[in-house]
């Protein structure tokens, strides 16, 4: 007769589900590369073994709660069918998209319906003005070597600017070291995606002057008016439209605290060691508590809050 395994105990489940809070370590496996064991971090083996007496009335009601959980679980795969994305699956759980996108419709069709054509035409007349504000700032600089030497061309097209973009993307999830790499010539570098979008020189252009806000309505630090995020509301103010318009929240709704990779000089900037990116600004945001969809994301300077005894206590936070 085999050995049957020795349940866990309440105690040893709660050891190792707080692990991760507890016993994290000085080292991130964001930042410096080192592979994740998520075999440390599954659980699942708990579940998986049987802790009952293995009578077939057991078995049942597992196989029950088993089919009852897979209804509420979202099926993900590393790769996308356009052809199953349907917006009925989510109207049973009393929310989900809201948008006028057949099915099929591409990745991009999605992104452009957050990420609107207006919002690009902003940051495109934002774009030029910085361009020709910094021009005209260092023209003592240009004349006397012949203002030849200034290559800025303005953005007269939208669709230069999502290729931009685009690029951008592409670097967060293919990572070299410099940015001319993803234009090299070595085939173990370079990047064809990347140099078919756009050239080199016209990237570093763009990225050199690329700017969200208006140039001609910012202030001074010194300005009474002036705060942290000054620059960047207007943008996000459209992005939480945007998401807003195009998702029904569902009843549930979970309030939660992140962590935006950021080492710089900033003053917002937080070092919290126990989380897995420990330096950057710590936003809240409103979220599905099942699909993680981000419902609201409220800028980091108009949170406040108040710790009593190790627990927060009160949030001053517009959701």
């Amino acid at each position: 007769m085999s050995k049957r395994k020795r349940e866990l105990t309440k105690e040893e489940i709660e050891a190792i589900l707080l692990a991760s809070d507890d016993s994290v370590s000085d080292l991130s496996s964001e930042d410096d590369g080192w592979p994740v064991d998520d075999s440390l971090a599954d659980v699942s083996f708990i579940l998986n073994n049987d802790p009952g007496d293995g009578t077939e009335e057991n078995k049942a009601n597992d196989e029950e709660a088993a089919n009852s959980a897979s209804t509420f679980k979202p099926s993900w795969t590393e790769q996308m069918v356009n052809g199953q994305i349907d917006l009925k699956q989510h109207q049973k759980y009393g929310g989900g998209p809201k948008h006028n996108l057949p099915v099929g419709s591409e990745a991009g069709d999605y992104f452009k319906m957050l990420f609107t054509n207006d919002m690009y035409e902003k940051i495109r007349e934002n774009t030029n003005k910085y361009a020709e504000f910094v021009k005209s700032a260092t023209i003592d600089k240009w004349e006397p070597i012949g203002i030849k030497k200034w290559r800025w061309k303005p953005i007269e097209d939208i669709e230069e600017l999502f290729s931009f973009i685009a690029i951008i993307l592409i670097m967060g999830i293919a990572k070299l070291p410099r940015i001319k790499d993803y234009w090299s010539s070595n085939p173990m570098l370079g990047n064809d995606k990347v140099k078919r979008t756009m050239a080199r020189d016209r990237f570093v252009d763009i990225y050199r002057f690329f700017h969200i806000s208006d140039r001609e309505n910012e202030v001074s630090p010194n300005d009474p008016s002036f705060y942290m995020m000054r620059k960047l509301d207007p943008f996000m103010s459209c992005l939480r439209s945007n998401f807003q318009m195009h998702f029904e929240s569902y009843p549930h709704l979970s309030v939660d605290e992140a962590m935006v990779k950021y080492k710089g000089r900033l003053g917002i900037v937080q070092y919290m060691p126990n989380k897995p990116v420990k330096r950057g600004i710590k936003v809240w945001a409103l979220c599905t508590s099942f699909f993680g969809y981000v419902y609201n994301l409220p800028s980091p300077t108009v949170v406040k809050e108040t710790n009593f005894q190790g627990m927060i206590m009160d949030l001053d936070i517009v959701l």
